[in-house]
């Protein structure tokens, strides 16, 4: 008798967990009935699942009648996972190393904070070289291929904002004299995942970045950049390549982690 109440505890709790499992980004909202085919589990029972989550302040009604979603405090779980297998950065740095030894550049992570962009890691070039891009230093998101394609991964709202009032500025950034990119532009490298400067954060340097997503959605910008004076196209373009491939490595180990 008491290994069946276990056998059933134990089938409970899969049952309980596998509620929790069903939601993802795209299925927030999840009727009761659909939680139920879920978990393969009469209503009857997916209603006393349902509960045991409501109690714990994990799962809530939501506004359509029936229907339920998770909570804000699972984003606290997630945030211990994250911080747990240390996120972009951990996973990024083995890439970062190969690019900047493949590349005999300086190869860069870059994140978006607010309307800045930010390194957040960087693995040395070999050769000597001088770039503005510092870890920590906030830089335009205009300006330079990694910085562009966090502008061009932007809520639409957002960025036409951070554009108009960086054109409507009556003193401007320095640099903020050159070009704005267009909406054309941007959406340009939204769909490619990519994109190359020139010389549009420091004088004589070339750069290229690709963008890191987590489950679809943009969380950074791995890019390399160097002198142009060391990288003519036919360099450029196996620079490129490489690090298209290492920025959709890194976000491969991420969605593997999810």
């Amino acid at each position: 008798m008491a290994a069946a109440e276990r056998r059933s505890g134990a089938e409970s709790s899969r049952k309980v967990l596998g509620l929790l499992l069903a939601f993802d980004e795209r299925r927030h909202t999840l009727t009761t009935a659909e939680l139920a085919e879920a978990i393969e589990a009469p209503l009857s029972s997916t209603y006393r699942y349902l509960s045991v989550l409501r109690d714990s302040g994990l799962l809530e009604e939501a506004e359509a009648a029936g229907s339920y979603r998770l909570t804000f405090r699972a984003i606290g779980m997630a945030r211990s996972a994250r911080a747990a297998w240390g996120g972009v950065e951990r996973l990024a740095r083995p890439v970062l190393e190969r690019l900047a030894a493949q590349a005999g550049e300086t190869a860069l992570l870059v994140k978006r904070n607010n309307t800045a962009a930010v390194c957040v890691d960087r693995a040395e070039s070999p050769h000597p070289v001088r770039l503005q891009f510092d870890p920590g230093q906030p830089m335009a998101l205009h300006r330079g291929s990694a910085s562009r394609v966090l502008l061009a991964g932007m809520p639409e709202r957002e960025r036409a904002d951070y554009l108009a009032r960086l054109a409507e500025e009556a003193v401007r950034p320095p640099g903020a004299d050159r070009r704005l990119p267009t909406e054309g532009e941007l959406a340009l490298v939204a769909e490619e995942g990519w994109t190359q400067s020139f010389e549009e954060v420091d004088e004589g340097i070339w750069g290229v970045a690709a963008a890191v997503r987590e489950q679809g959605r943009l969380v950074a910008s791995v890019g390399v950049a160097g002198p142009l004076f060391r990288l003519d196209q036919g360099e450029r373009e196996r620079v490129i390549a490489l690090v298209r491939e290492g920025a959709a490595e890194v976000s491969g180990a991420i969605d593997r982690l999810l």
